[in-house]
Formats: C-alpha cells, sequence, structure tokens
C-alpha cells in the first residue's frame, strides 16, 4: 500500500503521490507518470525534488520546505516497484489546463481585443491627466493621482467583474449549449476541474464548485470560455451586486484623490 503524500511548492504547484502513480500539477498542465518509470526520486538536502525516469528525464518539483521534500523522497522510493519500465517519458500523459487553443481564441476574439484597446485608451488619458496635473498645478501635486490609481484600479476590476457576470448571464440564456462535463481533478485551492466537449468535438477544461462526477456546463458557442455550471437569475444577482457594492466606495475614494489637486488652491 502507498503512503499518499502531497508536496505543495511555494510557486502554487502540487506534486501528489498516490496509488501507482505522481501527479503534477501547475498553473498550466497536469502530468501523469507511473511508478513504473520512475527510476528514482533524490533531494539535495533543499525544498527541490527531483523525480528521474527510467530515460533520464528530470521532472524537478517545489517541495516547500526540506522536511517535507526530503519526507516526500522517503515514501516515493518506498513506493517504487521492484521492476521498471524503460519507456520513461513516453508514458507521461500532460494534460493542458488551459488549452492552447482557447489561448489563442481568447487573443484573437474581438471583444478581447475591444478591451485591451479600451483599457489602453483609459490609461493613456489618465497619465495625459497626471502630466497636465503637474504642469498646471505643480510637480508635487501629481501624488494624489498616482495614489489614486490603486483604488480606481481595484475598484474598476470589481465593476468590469459585475458587468461581465451579467452579460455573459445573458449571453447564456440566449445562445447558451448545454453539454455534460466529467470531473477531472481538484486543486489545493478547493476548486474542481471538469472537461467537456463542444459541440465542435473540441475538450474543455472547466473550473468550479465539485458537483460531483458529472454536471452540466452551459457555454457559448460563440466564446466556449465564458461557461457556467449554475445559470440561476439569484446567483447572478447576488454575484453581481456584491461586485458592484465592493466596486463603488473605491471608484469613489480613487476619483476624489484623483481630482484633489483641483479642488485644493
Amino acid at each position: 500500500m502507498v503512503s499518499a503524500q502531497i508536496l505543495v511548492g511555494g510557486d502554487g504547484a502540487e506534486t501528489l503521490l498516490e496509488g501507482g502513480g505522481l501527479r503534477l500539477v501547475d498553473r498550466h498542465t497536469r502530468s501523469e507518470i507511473p511508478l513504473a518509470v520512475v527510476q528514482e526520486a533524490r533531494t539535495d538536502g533543499g525544498r527541490h525534488v527531483e523525480i528521474v525516469l527510467t530515460d533520464t528525464a528530470v521532472h524537478r518539483v517545489d517541495g516547500g520546505n526540506p522536511t517535507a521534500a526530503a519526507a516526500f523522497v522517503t515514501a516515493l522510493t518506498a513506493a517504487l516497484p521492484e521492476r521498471r519500465d524503460p519507456a520513461g517519458s513516453a508514458r507521461v500523459t500532460v494534460t493542458p489546463l488551459a488549452p492552447l487553443p482557447e489561448a489563442e481564441e481568447a487573443e484573437r476574439h474581438p471583444k478581447y481585443r475591444r478591451r485591451q484597446l479600451t483599457t489602453l485608451a483609459f490609461l493613456l488619458a489618465y497619465v495625459a491627466y497626471t502630466v497636465w496635473i503637474g504642469a498646471v498645478r505643480g510637480a508635487e501635486t501629481i501624488i494624489a493621482p498616482i495614489v489614486a490609481v490603486i483604488p480606481l484600479v481595484l475598484g474598476a476590476s470589481l465593476l468590469f467583474g459585475a458587468v461581465h457576470v451579467t452579460l455573459v448571464h445573458f449571453a447564456l440564456k440566449r445562445r447558451g449549449i448545454t453539454v455534460p462535463a466529467s470531473f477531472d481533478f481538484r486543486t489545493k485551492d478547493g476548486a474542481a476541474w471538469y472537461k467537456f466537449t463542444d459541440a465542435e468535438g473540441v475538450e474543455r477544461s472547466a473550473r468550479g464548485k465539485n458537483r460531483g462526477p458529472v454536471a452540466r456546463v452551459v457555454y457559448d458557442p460563440e466564446d466556449p470560455l465564458d461557461h457556467s455550471f449554475d445559470l440561476s437569475v439569484r446567483r447572478t444577482l447576488l454575484k453581481a451586486v456584491f461586485l458592484t457594492l465592493a466596486a463603488l466606495p473605491l471608484l469613489a475614494g480613487g476619483a476624489a484623490l484623483a481630482v484633489l489637486p483641483m479642488l485644493v488652491d
């Protein structure tokens, strides 16, 4: 019986030893490594663990601290089978958490380009305003507009979230397609990842709460990155209202700081 061990690295990555294999999960990929293709595990006394495969390939993972790293190496070494498979990396399964096609779609979808251009326009306008304040009121007066950037950015992000949640809800209600999604794995922050296949036959990933081995997900065929496991009006309304109420004080405070130099003689 293999003793389950989990390494949680400082970079947020996880390494799980359980059953007959290893699971390495970071922000971008999930790798499944059968124990039969692991030649050895080692650590130099530091926080990192090197997992050497039978074809000499090395996976270096962060153990968080030297004690955890050493305990993991001990447990993994004890779990290795007597007979090894020389195939090595050929038996390692790597699954992208943010599939490349989705990343490319996000870059070329018109709405993402519009958001980038809008953000750039606001940024340039605010920089111009700050420079103008400094020229008219004196260089020392630009401190307030510079400090105001923090609450303005936070407030704008929250307000954007509220608008985005609302728009996605209506888009999914209008043209959303419902498909089954199967549970894939869970990350250390408690989020559950599901995978589903869209109408074009492309496999997608969706993040949400754990809803069992199989759940229903509604996705937007025009932009599959927009999806939801729960299209209830109550949930959407509560989330949008919460984000808006959190955004308004930040925006008000930031705006007051930004115009302060114009109000003070």
